[in-house]
């Protein structure tokens, strides 16, 4: 039989046990590592990754996953909560974003026109960039250029890139139904150094080595003077406003790296800073 002091102590102590379990569950989850997510731009992948290394080292507990996907999916995801932070070359267009953001500049990045090196020229007007891309000149003979087709290459309709290409260049023009499409700017420079005849148009975030970068217009592009170029995305960071702490202090840190210059992002107006977005 149970003796009362027995029953007594077991009375007293279930609850006391249970606290303990309770207490010994949450030390666990707090040992456990906070996750923060980011996704978009694959423009910005190679600055965001290097620079987190430091970040995180400062925030023990603090782990950062990091993937692509686009502009346009990035700030889908973190409007509905699914990611911490999204990386975008654009701003969200009216009527994307049905809740408040919060947008961190991160400067502007050189869009250049890409091609294959024995097309044999070496510049283009901008009218025959869209044509060249839309399809209606098929052979580089008509531009000057090598008896070689036309074989342009382009960017998913997630890009930034290919919005800020389809305003600021194109002007309303068709990208051509037949150009092959390519997930970033490594594989558009691949596919374009590899094919002979092919043109494209990278963000200039990587060495442009064994690949022609076109003049346009009177406009040539200079990596140690990017400012002069016409072409460019303004990235950006944003989060909810809803956010919690340690995303707004990961996207203001990422908004001020000191690294930013290696990844061809250079400064713009308005860099390194929060701004209100109500969209």
């Amino acid at each position: 039989m149970i003796s009362r002091r027995q029953f007594v102590i077991g009375v007293l102590g279930v609850p006391l046990f249970g606290a303990m379990i309770s207490l010994g569950q949450a030390l666990r989850l707090e040992d456990r590592p906070r996750l923060l997510s980011i996704m978009g731009a694959s423009s910005l992948m190679g600055y965001v990754k290097a620079s987190l290394p430091q970040w995180e080292r400062q925030h023990d507990f603090v782990r950062v996953a990091l993937s692509p996907g686009g502009s346009y999916a990035g700030l889908k995801a973190v409007a509905s909560g699914h990611i911490d932070l999204a990386l975008s070359d654009i701003e969200p267009p009216p009527g994307y974003i049905a809740v408040p953001l919060r947008r961190f500049r991160l400067g502007r990045i050189a869009i250049v026109i890409v091609a294959y090196p024995g097309v044999g020229v070496k510049g283009l007007q901008r009218d025959q960039v869209r044509a060249l891309f839309a399809g209606t000149i098929a052979n580089w003979r008509e531009v000057g250029g090598q008896n070689l087709s036309v074989i342009p290459v382009s960017r998913p309709l997630s890009s930034g890139a290919r919005q800020v290409l389809s305003s600021r260049l194109m002007k309303g023009t068709e990208f051509s139904s037949q150009a092959i499409i390519q997930l970033s700017n490594g594989a558009v420079a691949k596919t374009v150094r590899g094919s002979p005849g092919a043109v494209g148009y990278v963000e200039a975030v990587m060495p442009l080595s064994q690949i022609l970068v076109m003049d346009l217009g009177q406009y040539h592009y200079c990596p140690a003077n990017p400012h002069s170029w016409p072409l460019y995305a303004e990235p950006s960071i944003y989060v909810r406003e809803d956010a919690q702490p340690l995303a707004y202090n990961l996207a203001e840190y990422l908004s001020h790296g000191s690294q930013k210059s290696r990844f061809g992002i250079y400064s713009g107006p308005g860099e390194g800073g929060a701004v209100d977005e109500n969209r």
